[in-house]
C-alpha cells in the first residue's frame, strides 16, 4: 500500500510542478499530466478513500476538457489538484481529512451526491472552493496533524539546491510585490503591476505546494485569490487592501526566511508562524462590497462576435438549464465557437504574457574566484610588461604580441568585473516601502521618485547599502520635511518631495538624496555640538564641516525621540559604512528649500584607481576620490602655528600639513616642504597635505589583504601588487586623520 501512495504522491506532484511551470497551452505537457492522472485513477482503486477517486476523476475529465478546447479557465483544475495533493498527504500521514470536496467537484463539472461527503459526513463548512485545501482546518489542527512543524526531512544536496533557488526567487517575487503595490496606489489602471504581483503570488503558491511548504502555501494562495479579483476589477484597491497585502508579504518573507534556517539548523522547514490572521483579513476582504466581473456575453459583445439579441437568447435558455454555462449554450446555438469562448475567458481573467529570459545561475563564490583570477592576470600581465628583458627587446612582433595580450587581459578583467555588476533597482525598490510606512506614521505626504536604478554596481556594494539609505530616508522623512500644514504656510506644496537618484561619474557611482524640506538648521547644529562638547565655543567652522557634525557618534538636533529618529544614532553607521566601501558622503543644503546628500562609491570592491606616490623608498597608493589637487609649495607657503603644527597655504587657506614618512617611520628624500610635493586630500570635510617625493602616475590596481596579522594596522586600507612585483600599501584616509591627530 506504501509503495502506491508514494507512486501516486510523486505524479501529483509531477503535475502540480509541470502546471506551475507550463508556458501558455502546451499540449504535449497537458498530454503527460494527463496520462499521469489516469494512472492515478487507476491505482486510487486500491486504496480505501472514496472522495480521493472520485476528484482524481472529475479533475482527469476537466483536464479532457481544456486539452479539447472546451474549457481555457485552469483555476478550478489548479484548486482541485491542490485539494488532492492535501488529501495524499493526509493519507501518507495516516491523517483523517475533513475538507468538503463537494464545492471543488462542482466546480470541476462533477455532479455532488452522497458519494461526495467526507468520511466522517462531515457537512458542507460553506466556504468559498477558491479557498485553499487547508482553509477548512485550524492552525491547532494541522500542527496535531503533522503538517506544519514536522521533522526535518533528510535533504539531499539536489534539494538543498531546489529549496534554496525557491529562497532566492521568492524573496525577489516578494521585492517586487512591494513595489509593484506602491506603484498601484498611484496608479490603479496599471495592469502590468497587477500581473506582475499576481504572478509573484502564483509561482510562490505553485512551488511551495510541490515542495510541501503548506503555510507559505496557504497564504501565498489566499493573496493570489486576493489579487484575481482586484485584476478582475471584482474588488478595488484602496489604502486598506494594499495595507493587508503587504501584512501578507511582510509574513511571507518570514516564512520563507525559515525555509532557509531550517536548512542551516537541520530543523523542520515549514516555521511555526500564525498565519491564521493575514489569511481572516484576507478571506473578510473578499467577501466585502465588490465590483462585478465584466461577463463573458459582454465581453463577446464587444469583440463583435456575438450580437446582444443571441446573448440575451442564451441568458434565458440558460435560465431554463442552470447547469450549463453561458459559452456553452452560445456554442450549442452555433452562434460562436469554441476558440471565442475560451478567448473571452482570457480576457475576462487578464493574464498577462510572460516573457521568458534566460539565464544562468552561478554561485557566487564560483564568480568571486573568476574575479580573482583575472585581477591576478592582470598583475602577472604588468609584471611581464615591465620585465627588464621585455623592456630591453627590439622585436617588433614580440611588442605587437605584448600588446595584444595587454587588451585581452583588460578585456578579461572588465568582462569579470560586469559579472559581479547588478542594477542598484533591488536596493532603491526597497525604499519604496519605507518611505510609504514612514509617511504614514509621521503624517506627511512624501512622494518618492527614483532615478538611475539601472545603473549597476557591485553586488556587494549593493548589500552594504542597504543600511545607510535606510537610515538617510528616515531622517528626510523625520528631519527634512514639514508636515503637510508647514508646506502650505512656506508655499509649498502639501506633499514632501524625496528623490532617490543613481549615476556613474567617472570611475565611481554617485547616489543622491534629494529631499524638499527644511534644509540643515547650521546655528541648531552648532550650538547642539557646543552642548556635547564636540567643539569650543571659539572653533572657526567652515559650512561643510558644520554640515558634517552631523556624522558625530550620538548626535541628534531632534528635540523629542520619535519612533522614527531622534536617538543620536544613524548617521554615524552612515560615514563608517561608506568609509568603509572606500567611499565619500557630501552634504548640499539650503536653508529651508531643500537637502542633498551625496553619496561617491567606488564601481566594485576588488579594483581601486589611485595615484601612485612615492616616498623614500616606498610607495603608496592615494584613492583618487579623495584627492582635490596637488601641487609643488613654496618657502612662504609654509608655517608653523602654536597648537598645530605645521600648516601649508591652499587656495588662500591655511591646511594642515602631514609627513607621511613619519607617520610610517620611513625615510624621505624631501626634509623641506618645498623640496617635496604635497597632495591636498579631504576627509570628513576637512582638508589635509600629504607631504611626499613623487607622483608615480595614476593606476588601477587590484586590492590585496593584508592578512589577518595586518589587517588593523591605522592608516592602512590594503595592499596592491606593483608591475615590478613590489607592493604598495592603499592609504586609508580616516586613519592617516587620526594618526595625524595624535
Amino acid at each position: 500500500m506504501s509503495e502506491v501512495i508514494d507512486s501516486i504522491s510523486r505524479d501529483i506532484e509531477a503535475i502540480a510542478l509541470a502546471l506551475v511551470t507550463m508556458d501558455g497551452e502546451d499540449i504535449p505537457v497537458l498530454g503527460d499530466m494527463l496520462n499521469r492522472l489516469k494512472a492515478i485513477e487507476a491505482r486510487a482503486q486500491t486504496i480505501e478513500a472514496v472522495e480521493f477517486g472520485t476528484l482524481t476523476r472529475v479533475l482527469n475529465a476537466y483536464l479532457e476538457r481544456i486539452i479539447l478546447r472546451e474549457t481555457g479557465d485552469f483555476q478550478p483544475f489548479e484548486t482541485g489538484l491542490e485539494y488532492l495533493q492535501a488529501y495524499c498527504r493526509s493519507i501518507i500521514n495516516n491523517v483523517e481529512y475533513k475538507a468538503d470536496l463537494s464545492s471543488v467537484i462542482s466546480a470541476l463539472g462533477g455532479a455532488p451526491d452522497e458519494s461526495v461527503l467526507t468520511e466522517s459526513d462531515t457537512p458542507a463548512t460553506g466556504r468559498d472552493p477558491d479557498t485553499a485545501p487547508t482553509t477548512d482546518r485550524s492552525n491547532d489542527e494541522m500542527t496535531a496533524a503533522g503538517h506544519f512543524n514536522a521533522p526535518p526531512p533528510e535533504l539531499s544536496d539536489e534539494d538543498i539546491e531546489i529549496f534554496s533557488g525557491f529562497v532566492m526567487e521568492s524573496m525577489e517575487g516578494l521585492e517586487s510585490v512591494e513595489v509593484g503595490l506602491i506603484n498601484l496606489e498611484q496608479n490603479p489602471e496599471d495592469t502590468e503591476s497587477i500581473n506582475t504581483i499576481f504572478r509573484s503570488f502564483h509561482t510562490i503558491k505553485g512551488v511551495s505546494a510541490f515542495l510541501g511548504l503548506e503555510r507559505i502555501n496557504r497564504l501565498a494562495h489566499q493573496s493570489e485569490n486576493l489579487l484575481d479579483k482586484i485584476r478582475g476589477n471584482e474588488i478595488s484597491l484602496d489604502a486598506g487592501v494594499t495595507d493587508v497585502i503587504l501584512d501578507a508579504v511582510d509574513l511571507l518573507k518570514q516564512l520563507v526566511e525559515g525555509v532557509q534556517v531550517g536548512m542551516d539548523s537541520n530543523i523542520g522547514l515549514d516555521v511555526g508562524a500564525d498565519i491564521a490572521p493575514v489569511v481572516m483579513r484576507l478571506e473578510e476582504i473578499q467577501k466585502t462590497t465588490e465590483r462585478g466581473r465584466k461577463r463573458i456575453g459582454e465581453i463577446l459583445i464587444d469583440q463583435g462576435g456575438v450580437s446582444e439579441q443571441a446573448v440575451q437568447d442564451a441568458v434565458a435558455q440558460q435560465k431554463m438549464s442552470p447547469d450549463k454555462k453561458l459559452g456553452q449554450i452560445l456554442i450549442e446555438n452555433g452562434v460562436v465557437d469554441a476558440k471565442q469562448v475560451t478567448a473571452a475567458l482570457r480576457d475576462q481573467k487578464r493574464p498577462a504574457n510572460r516573457k521568458i529570459e534566460l539565464q544562468v545561475k552561478v554561485d557566487t563564490l564560483k564568480l568571486d574566484n573568476l574575479v580573482d583570477l583575472a585581477g591576478e592576470l592582470v598583475i602577472a600581465q604588468a609584471m611581464l610588461r615591465q620585465h627588464p628583458y621585455m623592456l630591453a627587446a627590439d622585436d617588433r612582433r614580440l611588442v605587437h604580441t605584448l600588446g595584444q595580450l595587454n587588451q585581452i587581459t583588460s578585456s578579461l578583467q572588465t568582462m569579470a568585473m560586469t559579472l559581479r555588476m547588478v542594477p542598484i533597482k533591488s536596493t532603491f525598490q526597497k525604499m519604496v516601502r519605507l518611505v510609504r510606512d514612514l509617511a504614514r506614521s509621521s503624517g506627511k505626504k512624501v512622494q518618492l521618485i527614483m532615478d538611475g536604478e539601472d545603473t549597476e554596481i557591485d553586488r556587494n556594494v549593493v548589500d552594504e547599502l542597504y543600511e545607510p539609505m535606510v537610515h538617510m530616508i528616515r531622517n528626510s522623512v523625520d528631519h527634512g520635511l514639514e508636515t503637510p500644514e508647514e508646506r502650505i504656510a512656506a508655499g509649498k506644496s502639501a506633499e514632501g518631495l524625496i528623490c532617490l537618484k543613481a549615476f556613474h561619474r567617472g570611475g565611481n557611482i554617485v547616489v543622491e538624496i534629494i529631499d524638499d524640506g527644511r534644509g540643515l538648521d547650521r546655528p541648531c547644529i552648532l550650538e547642539k555640538a557646543k552642548a556635547n562638547g564636540l567643539i569650543g565655543d571659539e572653533s572657526k567652522l567652515t559650512e561643510d564641516e558644520i554640515n558634517h557634525l552631523i556624522f558625530q557618534p550620538g548626535f541628534s538636533t531632534a528635540r523629542e525621540v520619535s519612533d522614527i529618529s531622534g536617538r543620536g544614532v544613524g548617521m554615524d553607521v552612515v560615514k563608517k559604512t561608506i568609509e568603509k566601501l572606500r567611499g565619500r558622503i557630501d552634504i548640499q543644503t539650503e536653508s529651508g528649500v531643500a537637502s542633498t546628500f551625496v553619496i561617491s562609491l567606488p564601481l566594485t570592491l576588488a579594483i581601486i584607481e589611485g595615484m601612485l606616490v612615492r616616498v623614500g623608498d616606498e610607495r603608496y597608493v592615494i584613492p583618487a576620490l579623495s584627492i582635490i589637487e596637488s601641487f609643488r609649495p613654496t618657502r612662504e607657503q609654509y608655517s608653523t602655528v602654536e597648537g598645530k603644527g605645521e600648516m601649508i597655504l591652499s587656495r588662500d587657506r591655511l591646511i594642515p600639513l602631514v609627513r607621511l614618512a613619519r607617520i610610517f617611520e620611513c625615510r624621505a628624500d624631501a626634509r623641506r616642504p618645498w623640496e617635496g610635493l604635497v597632495v591636498i586630500v579631504e576627509y570628513d570635510g576637512r582638508h589635509m597635505g600629504l607631504l611626499l617625493d613623487e607622483l608615480l602616475g595614476k593606476e588601477e590596481v587590484v586590492i590585496k589583504s593584508m592578512g589577518e596579522m595586518l589587517k588593523e594596522v591605522p592608516g592602512i586600507a590594503g595592499g596592491a601588487i606593483m608591475g615590478d612585483g613590489r607592493v604598495g600599501l592603499i592609504l586609508d584616509m580616516a586613519g592617516i586623520w587620526q594618526l595625524a591627530m595624535q
